[in-house]
């Protein structure tokens, strides 16, 4: 079984051949909303449920939000503003942070969220300057509803 492995045997082709899988099925759930609202609520309670973890730095935890935050905005039709192969790469982002059978089992301690956090950085390199436009645009709104 996976966990009965030593650490040295989880490597970055398990990690990847995960992400890939997660890839896949992010293309599936951007075309079922409700899916994609179903997915977005898991993250979210995981997320709370795990806050007070220390395997993921503040940063992680803030940029993993505001994946949540672009994908609602997707949904609800208020954000189109991105491309199609960033949202992929997202959405698959967060699909493997709620996968329970990832990389790295969530269980072993210290360990779990390790791949969790290596997936979702690659991904933040890959969609930052989105995910930046999307925060620029979010604050735009956020100024007009005060004004």
């Amino acid at each position: 079984m996976f966990w009965n492995r030593k650490a040295e045997e989880i490597d970055d082709d398990r990690i990847k051949e995960k992400n890939a899988e997660a890839n896949n099925k992010a293309k599936e759930y951007l075309n079922d909303k409700d899916k994609l609202r179903k997915l977005i609520f898991d993250a979210e309670a995981k997320v709370k449920n795990k806050e007070d973890k220390k395997g993921f730095v503040k940063e992680t935890w803030d940029s993993l939000k505001s994946m949540f935050e672009l994908v609602r905005a997707y949904i609800k039709g208020d954000y189109r503003n991105i491309p199609y192969g960033s949202l992929v790469l997202i959405v698959g982002a967060i699909l493997y942070f709620v996968m329970p059978a990832d990389a790295i089992p969530d269980v072993i301690a210290g360990l779990g969220f390790t791949d969790d956090a290596a997936v979702i950085g690659f991904t933040l390199r890959q969609v930052k300057a989105d995910l930046d436009k999307f925060n620029a645009w979010k604050r735009e709104q956020e100024q007009e509803e005060k004004e």
